[in-house]
């Protein structure tokens, strides 16, 4: 009996012995903590979530855009360029990492700038309560070649090519925003800075709301001076041209193509006062106007001093404006406007046709057709004729008198002429702003008593 009872002890031993043995080799230890991922990196032991990391940090900013009200704009010249700065400080414990996310203009480049420790600690950088005080740094840095002293020291990292800056804590600098944009008009630029890490959710957006302006322009553009005629001998009319970005400049004032025999004279510039100034700014939305002129402009009947007409019919003269510098010897091509005086000379010579409104009217035709038109001129004066000036008249235009004219008519001599622009000569409207189709007109002048250059202008499209 006994001997059974003990066989059943071992047995009972070596079912426990096994079942310890499994327990602690396929089911852990029974005092072990269980952690069922682990990541190992034999280079590097990485954290997902690390406060100490620095992550969490972000700069402060005395500013973030400019001008603060958020409407007005910093005035920039077209191809100058310009720049603005932000100034900043990291209060944060720890070393912070920062980068350029995007910006929304390829003209522009991001630049940080950090001042010495030694500038920062010798002037008023802290408030009583001894924190950075970025209004007390930026009093400092406005003062008198403070700032181009500072930027002699400092060599600032540009933030174009991925460069990530790891700013101490304590550190105190500016961001500068700076481009050279060619986009007339209102321009709002901007660039979005990371903090800790790209992605991470701490970014700041810099603005600069910039008005992009020429460095020169006139108003009006365009002066319409009616009409000339023996009754209504001289118009005196006055361009004005101004700067919203130089408080004073020298210009020439010119006609692009002035007339050997011409009646238009141009006036010497007259500077407008401050008051003047400020009234014509109410004109353009209360833009500022640093600078201008008053350009007188006369328009005679006859030319001045001579016994030559202006010619007779509608009239197109452009005028154009330019900086110049080194006393006119050059000028500043970027700058160019042109203006025009437009109108119309009446005389002793009439163009017949009431429909054709001074000019000839060649209509919309096929380009291989070619187009033919007549038209009549007529006068009061006796013992005239008219003959073609041929070296003024534009070469696509074949102009001959019709045969049987002149012919006198109760007193009056009338000329019908034949107009024909031959096939494959011209293509698209014209006149138009080339050389070859500007002054698309054909010149008649006078011979006997009372000499003159008659100008009839040719309009039309010649289509494909």
């Amino acid at each position: 009996m006994k001997s059974s009872q003990g066989i059943i002890a071992v047995l009972l031993f070596v079912v426990m012995v096994f079942g310890l043995t499994f327990a602690m080799n396929y089911l852990g230890g029974f005092n072990e903590v269980k952690n069922p991922v682990q990541i190992k990196d034999n280079n590097s032991t990485k954290s997902t979530d690390n406060p100490d990391d620095g992550s969490n940090q972000e700069l402060t900013f005395l500013q973030k855009i400019y001008p603060s009200d958020g409407i007005t704009a910093l005035e920039n010249e077209y191809k100058m360029g310009g720049m603005q700065d932000y100034l900043f400080a990291h209060e944060g414990l720890l070393p912070l990492k920062i980068g350029l996310d995007s910006k929304n203009c390829t003209c522009t480049s991001v630049l940080v700038f950090e001042l010495p420790t030694e500038w920062l600690r010798d002037n008023s950088s802290k408030d009583a309560m001894g924190k950075i005080n970025l209004m007390n740094i930026e009093a400092e840095l406005s003062k008198a070649d403070v700032k181009a002293t500072l930027e002699k020291q400092i060599t600032p990292v540009p933030l174009e090519k991925n460069e990530q800056p790891i700013l101490n804590p304590g550190s105190v600098g500016w961001i500068r925003l700076q481009w050279k944009t060619e986009k007339i008009g209102p321009n709002r630029l901007t660039a979005n800075m990371w903090m800790g890490k790209k992605g991470g959710g701490n970014e700041s957006r810099l603005e600069a709301l910039v008005n992009v302006q020429a460095a020169l322009f006139v108003n009006p553009v365009e002066i319409p001076i009616d009409v000339l005629s023996p009754l209504i001998s001289e118009k005196k009319v006055a361009f004005k041209c101004y700067s919203s970005t130089r408080k004073s400049f020298d210009f020439i004032v010119k006609m692009t193509r002035p007339r050997p025999d011409e009646t238009i004279i141009i006036g010497k510039p007259v500077p407008l006062t401050n008051e003047e100034l400020k009234n014509d700014e109410k004109q353009f939305g209360g833009a500022p106007l640093l600078s201008g002129y008053l350009v007188p402009i006369t328009a005679s009947y006859s030319v001045p001093g001579g016994k030559d007409l202006m010619e007779l019919g509608p009239f197109s003269r452009q005028i154009e404006f330019i900086i110049s510098k080194n006393n006119q010897k050059d000028l500043e091509s970027d700058t160019r406007v042109e203006a025009k005086i437009t109108g119309k000379v009446e005389g002793e010579f009439r163009i017949l046709d009431a429909e054709q409104r001074g000019r000839l009217s060649m209509g919309v035709f096929q380009r291989g057709l070619g187009s033919k038109k007549e038209l009549k001129i007529e006068t009061d004066l006796q013992g005239i004729d008219l003959e073609l000036d041929i070296a003024k008249t534009t070469p696509y235009l074949k102009v001959k008198l019709v045969s049987g004219w002149p012919q006198d008519v109760s007193g009056r001599r009338t000329w019908k002429y034949s107009v024909e622009i031959a096939p494959n000569t011209v293509s698209g409207p014209f006149p138009r702003d080339d050389e070859f189709f500007r002054d698309s007109a054909f010149y008649l002048k006078s011979q006997g008593n009372s000499s003159r250059s008659i100008r009839i202008p040719v309009e039309g499209r010649a289509d494909n």
